[in-house]
């Protein structure tokens, strides 16, 4: 077996490895990988709450750059739709992209699904509605698109993984979790 470096990432010949620009847990990998996952208590222990002090939510790392919101002051939907996005902002994955990237995104436990096909770098963004008040749920993606690095040809698979909660009732501030309400992931294959 050949191994080929990329940065921080790796290409091995013949086999599909994940390796993390960011932070991976076993559920975004799971999601990067296609796999459908569940959320469950113990996996969505880190997860951001939705509040009238805090609208937004905002993550950044060597991969992309993901960003969510829900309005709750003034008129506001009672199914409080979130307008979401994500962005592929890695100039290794963005300079060795051969082609444009197909990416699905699902949640709401299997009621909500995205798909588009766009230039890697584009800002991929929909919305997801309808929520219920207090209940934790998991919005993953993942996008997949041809790559070459020093003359191979291969694939790439990004991924991401949110989980977050809404309670328009709360004045406060989120509260603090010990880990990341968002995990990304990034694997070559053949």
């Amino acid at each position: 077996m050949r191994m080929q470096s990329f940065g921080r990432t790796a290409l091995i010949t013949g086999t599909a490895l994940t390796m993390a620009l960011g932070t991976v847990s076993a559920a975004s990998a799971a999601s990067a990988a296609g796999r459908p996952e569940r959320a469950s208590a113990t996996r969505a222990a880190h997860y951001f709450v939705f509040t009238k002090r805090q609208q937004g939510f905002a993550h950044r790392d060597r991969i992309g750059a993901f960003h969510a919101q829900v309005r709750l002051t003034g008129r506001y939907s009672r199914q409080y739709p979130m307008p979401w996005s994500f962005q592929i902002t890695s100039k290794k994955l963005r300079a060795i992209a051969r082609g444009r990237a197909v990416c699905t995104a699902t949640g709401l436990n299997g009621h909500y699904h995205d798909r588009h096909v766009i230039p890697v770098g584009y800002v991929w963004h929909s919305t997801v509605k309808p929520h219920r008040v207090r209940k934790v749920y998991a919005l993953s993606g993942t996008c997949t698109f041809p790559v070459q690095v020093n003359g191979r040809p291969g694939r790439a698979y990004v991924g991401f993984a949110f989980h977050y909660a809404i309670n328009p009732d709360s004045h406060g501030v989120s509260p603090k979790t010990a880990g990341s309400a968002v995990t990304t992931t990034v694997r070559f294959g053949r």
